[in-house]
């Protein structure tokens, strides 16, 4: 079992199982839901019906104490069974392109059997619809407390969100329990075989009389037939294969006396049940047989099936699934889709007859198989077949008109893709003219500050600087030797890290006269390559964005990982200002500020270089100040604190505190994240220098 599936199973309302064949039996007659574990082993319910079993085998619960927990809503009995199972992905949406809502209703027309989940980049919370048979609950678990909402509501709430969603389709198999100790050593009493025997007869009535109106309909197969769902379609075929579908000489065959036959009871639909199921179900048709013989040998009586035999035929009716179908709001008039009625065309036809169904069940089986001879030669065959060759030509040109309009646009989409290749050339060469023209400037202003420098001063002898001054005074530039060699911008799987690293340089641009300044004694050139921010600086876009992506963090540090190609500049004890409103200015500095080249903020940092470790009030300050710079700024995706000492309790408690909100168990949650509004925020980041080699601590790589 998933670790996240037992931790909120355990939450639910519970009691002990003392174990036996007789307490699980207790749970299906009183319609259960939820879930049943002994040891290892875990049984979901869902209404009384075993859906999954996960760890062993019925037997290895039914002889084991365990524990009883009922689930809060069926919806989540169901779903954390079909998540345990496993399924396959049929698509994704985007919920602005295709809403939630006409998703729901194309996967319950198609009678669909799995689940949607609604969870990336959706910050609020996690959403799921459930179907069965093409029936659907809905369950949300919402906020930082991961609150259970079910129903309704949680639907309206995930229909209103915006974000992609995937279709997962999930078989579900009911697995029959063992027999009860009594039923297992042949001791029923004479009621349960009487009650047998007259559900089977009653269900042999039924069989014949819905053979016989299926027969008498057959002839009435009109071009609608085309058109029927990929589900109905299923249950013609299905009806074929079954022997409780039978036609009229099957289920009204008669003894020797005269009185029908029980051919039709012999073969009751039952739910589809795993191999896990044993002997079960085929215990009970036989049963069914028999006690249908018994029934019919009383005169063939017509009633009403018994609720157990009803439920079966519901059953299996309501677990009929397909594939999903297309879900393009861009398709033909209908919303189908051209897939979606190419798939309808080939499996329509028999299903037609079925839903000409009229309110004729009321008659008698005979009065129906009379209907059925009549109805036989008053159509004949050849006006039918007329009419399907008419619906499938309409198909077909429906079909040709859908593929005319696929080749135009996929012309159209050629020649965007050619014109978007002919502007990115024209932006690659203007960067390089500019970034060309930024080196030039950046020359001159080196050349000027110089200039100024000397100004009025006969000494030529070096600038001697504190360190402080010296880096206030310094730019650093991330530069690259040519575009048309790799660089971070093209950030894939398959890029090379040494081969982007050979071709980017970190330039730096002073106030000062670079080349004759010295840092308490020392060169500026050395004193500056030999500083931890000058260290931190190339770490960040020399090692940073590769370690993220081989260690598969991208999703959980997205905003970070996406912002790192596009540092422009450093700026060493920079100062940030944004404007929140009108009135209002926002002033904060960090040691380091990582900006694009617009100059917007991209990541802001504050180092510690001595021994001291860092503290809870360090870390709240860091904190703070970037939450004010983030209010102000959309593009502000991470804060960091450096350290080449170690971080206290209190730090790390601080830090945990600050990003809880962000969700710790959604799959789709960005990790170590601190919220500053329904969906924006940035990530806080602790690093470690130690061994002239900067590390990741929290999150964790």
């Amino acid at each position: 079992m998933q670790a996240r599936t037992v931790e909120r199973v355990e939450s639910w309302d519970s009691r002990p199982f003392s174990g036996g064949v007789g307490q699980l039996h207790e749970l299906a007659d009183a319609d259960f839901s939820g879930a049943v574990s002994a040891g290892e082993t875990w049984l979901f319910l869902l209404n009384g019906r075993v859906i999954g079993v996960f760890g062993g085998d019925v037997e290895d619960v039914a002889d084991a104490e365990g524990t009883v927990y009922e689930a809060p809503h069926e919806s989540v009995a169901l779903l954390y069974a079909m998540q345990q199972r496993g399924g396959e992905t049929q698509a994704k949406y985007y919920t602005n392109d295709t809403p939630l809502s006409e998703a729901g209703e194309t996967l319950s027309d198609a009678k669909f059997t799995g689940y949607i989940e609604l969870s990336e980049n959706v910050l609020s919370g996690d959403y799921y619809v459930v179907y069965y048979g093409g029936r659907s609950m809905s369950a949300a678990f919402v906020g930082t407390t991961e609150e259970l909402i079910t129903g309704d509501e949680a639907f309206e709430r995930a229909d209103d969100e915006v974000g992609v969603y995937e279709v997962v389709k999930t078989p579900v198999n009911v697995t029959e329990l063992p027999p009860r100790e009594d039923e297992a050593d042949g001791g029923e009493d004479t009621d349960s075989d009487a009650n047998s025997g007259a559900a089977a007869g009653a269900a042999a009535g039924v069989a014949a009389d819905a053979s016989a109106d299926a027969a008498a309909e057959s002839d009435e197969v009109d071009t609608q037939g085309t058109d029927a769902s990929l589900s109905t379609g299923q249950r013609a075929d299905d009806s074929a294969a079954d022997p409780s579908e039978s036609t009229p000489s099957d289920a009204s065959s008669a003894s020797p006396d005269g009185k029908s036959g029980t051919r039709g009871t012999g073969d009751t639909p039952a739910p589809d049940s795993s191999d896990e199921s044993g002997g079960g179900s085929r215990r009970r048709t036989e049963a069914t047989a028999d006690s249908g013989a018994e029934a019919a040998e009383d005169g063939g009586t017509k009633a009403k099936p018994p609720e157990s035999d009803q439920a079966f035929d519901d059953e299996r009716e309501w677990r009929e699934t397909t594939s999903v179908p297309t879900i393009d709001p861009e398709d033909s008039e209908d919303g189908s889709g051209a897939r979606g009625s190419q798939a309808r065309t080939s499996t329509g036809t028999s299903s037609g007859g079925r839903t000409k169904s009229s309110s004729s069940s009321s008659s008698s089986s005979s009065g129906r198989s009379g209907r059925s001879r009549s109805g036989s030669s008053s159509s004949g065959p050849k006006s039918t077949v007329e009419k399907l060759k008419q619906a499938v030509k309409q198909r077909e040109q429906k079909l040709q008109a859908a593929s005319e309009r696929i080749d135009a646009l996929e012309g159209e989409r050629d020649d965007l893709e050619a014109e978007r290749e002919r502007l990115q050339e024209r932006v690659d060469t203007l960067e390089s003219e500019r970034d060309d023209l930024e080196s030039t400037v950046a020359g001159l202003e080196s050349e000027l500050a110089a200039a100024e420098a000397s100004e009025g001063s006969d000494d030529t002898a070096a600038t001697d600087l504190n360190a402080v001054d010296a880096l206030s005074g310094t730019n650093l530039f991330v530069r690259y030797e040519s575009k048309g060699k790799p660089t971070l911008d093209e950030l894939k799987d398959t890029t090379d890290p040494d081969a982007v690293n050979e071709n980017l340089r970190i330039d730096h641009h002073t106030q000062f006269d670079a080349e004759s300044a010295t840092v308490d004694g020392e060169s500026f050139e050395s004193f500056l390559e030999e500083t931890t921010v000058y260290r931190f600086v190339s770490w960040a876009v020399r090692a940073l964005p590769y370690e993220v992506r081989d260690s598969g963090h991208q999703s959980g540090l997205a905003d970070l990982y996406g912002a790192l190609p596009q540092v422009d500049r450093a700026e060493l004890n920079g100062t940030v200002e944004v404007t929140p409103d009108e009135d209002t200015t926002v002033s904060r500095t960090f040691d380091v500020v990582l900006r694009d080249r617009m100059g917007n903020p991209l990541v802001v940092a504050d180092v510690s270089t001595g021994r001291d470790p860092v503290t809870g009030d360090q870390m709240t300050a860091l904190v703070e100040d970037a939450t004010a710079i983030r209010e102000g700024s959309d593009d502000l995706a991470a804060a960091m604190y450096v350290t080449g000492s170690f971080f206290q309790p209190a730090a790390l408690e601080t830090a945990d505190e600050e990003t809880a909100a962000g969700g710790l168990f959604s799959r789709a949650d960005r990790e170590s994240f601190v919220k500053v509004g329904r969906k924006a925020g940035y990530h806080l980041c602790l690093v470690e220098d130690r061994n002239d080699a900067f590390h990741l601590t929290v999150p964790e790589l």
